[in-house]
């Protein structure tokens, strides 16, 4: 019954709320491609050429990807805030039905954690496909030519993508759980959304 209602609210949220799912997908891709540079060939291939200008490029990726981390963890917090802001209610009618506090959060938990995989699973592949064609174009243009280039798989870019992508998410996470753990019931039940408050006209 538990697994059932965490499976449910998992699958509806990812319907209703498309650009939640859609940053946490763009953030992966983002980190992989950020973190894979250093091993494209053809960027072994720029340094052999280039190897001033194209070490000061790579030295600035560490940089790059902490920028990112916190570019995205914004992305991610308001995102999830949205979502949490529109599930009050739902919250409110979970603990007045006598749910506690704990429940929840492992509930919200596991949503969670499940959201992050699925994003994962389909993130992954995305970023190494882009990266690759990313690759393939800058091959073209530099004259190293598509024979010479070969596949690139980073796995320290996965490893750290994940990491990066989980620490985040998990931060935002309990973030916005707590604040939502500290609320009364009365006052997640009585919470009203802009939508329910004020009617707008049929042409908006």
């Amino acid at each position: 019954m538990f697994s059932d209602l965490i499976l449910r609210n998992s699958r509806r949220s990812r319907k209703e709320n498309g650009l939640f799912f859609g940053s946490l997908v763009i953030s992966i891709v983002a980190f992989y491609i950020i973190l894979s540079i250093s091993k494209q060939d053809v960027m072994i291939f720029l340094a052999k050429m280039e190897s001033d200008a194209v070490n000061r490029l790579l030295l600035m990726i560490p940089v790059f990807y902490v920028i990112t981390l916190g570019i995205l963890f914004f992305l991610i917090y308001f995102a999830c805030k949205y979502q949490m802001e529109r599930r009050r209610k739902e919250f409110g009618v979970y603990l007045m039905m006598g749910m506690r506090r704990n429940k929840l959060f492992i509930m919200l938990l596991v949503e969670d954690i499940l959201s992050s995989s699925l994003a994962l699973v389909m993130g992954l592949p995305l970023a190494v496909l882009l990266s690759e064609q990313i690759s393939l174009v800058t091959a073209k243009l530099v004259g190293m030519g598509i024979i010479g280039h070969q596949f690139t798989f980073s796995l320290s870019a996965v490893c750290f993508t994940i990491a990066g992508f989980l620490a985040i998410k998990l931060t935002a996470f309990l973030i916005l759980s707590g604040k939502v753990s500290r609320q009364e019931i009365g006052a997640l039940l009585a919470h009203s959304s802009g939508n329910e408050e004020k009617q707008k006209p049929a042409f908006v």
